[in-house]
């Protein structure tokens, strides 16, 4: 399998413009053969958008997500995206996978939520979820989640090979994208695929580095603190010797075949 990991910045509260980036961004990881694209927390509306994300929150069958369902099926590529869910009268941070079909395979509710903004906007979730994407079993997980070691162990002792982790990452907590997902792929033996935003968005400014990590604690791929970046690893099938990464930092959008 081979993990895309997109570390970009969403344009607040503009779903089509960030449905047509994610459009761009899906192209240039099926034109390297991505299997799956993991896109960062709230990409589809911003994160830091306050009391606007009731407005902004979408059914899990509405058309923000059933346009992301068209890209993953027309690019042939998985796709991992964090949008805002309205569920009855409550909200939350959700993460939505595609599967290379378009179909909608999972749906993760963020358990942990970071701070009083994220508390005052969203109900917690209650479920892990992991999920099987061809013949390799995902763990998702949602930013702050990843900083809990007994959530990524769960999510390992329930067959995952890989979490992936949407995140809005903001400064000062520098530290957690790099020693916190490297810990959590070295203790349960597991790739960890992390999505950050990177840029500022009203008064955040987030950390960037984005990475794969692998199992042994090493990174496959890291971006940087800023700018936009596309991470590519390729999982081994075998042996770690299958593996290899590559990255392109500083990317313009939209990208490009």
């Amino acid at each position: 399998m081979r993990i895309a990991v997109c570390q970009t910045s969403s344009i607040p509260g503009d779903k089509a413009k960030n449905i047509e980036k994610i459009r761009a961004i899906a192209r240039t990881a099926a034109s390297w053969k991505a299997d799956l694209l993991v896109l960062p927390e709230l990409f589809l509306t911003g994160y830091n958008v306050g009391s606007r994300m009731r407005d902004l929150a979408e059914a899990r069958d509405g058309p923000s997500l059933r346009s992301i369902g068209e890209i993953a099926r027309n690019e042939s590529c998985a796709i991992a995206v964090g949008f805002p869910e309205l569920r009855g009268d409550e909200l939350f941070n959700s993460s939505a996978l595609f599967d290379a079909q378009g179909k909608l395979t999972a749906v993760y509710q963020k358990i942990h939520l970071f701070g009083a903004d994220e508390k005052c906007l969203f109900s917690p979730g209650k479920e892990l979820v992991v999920a099987r994407l061809g013949d390799r079993v995902v763990g998702m997980a949602i930013c702050y989640d990843i900083e809990f070691p007994e959530m990524a162990r769960e999510l390992k002792r329930r067959g995952s090979e890989i979490i992936i982790v949407p995140t809005a990452n903001m400064a000062p907590y520098f530290q957690v994208p790099t020693t916190f997902i490297r810990a959590r792929a070295l203790e349960n033996g597991v790739f960890v695929a992390y999505a950050n935003l990177c840029g500022s968005e009203g008064d955040l400014e987030y950390t960037g580095l984005s990475g794969i990590s692998g199992p042994d604690g090493i990174d496959l791929a890291r971006a940087g603190p800023r700018g936009e970046a596309l991470l590519l690893a390729q999982l081994p099938d075998k042996s770690p010797s299958d593996s290899f990464s590559t990255q392109i930092e500083d990317l313009q959008l939209p990208f490009s075949r």
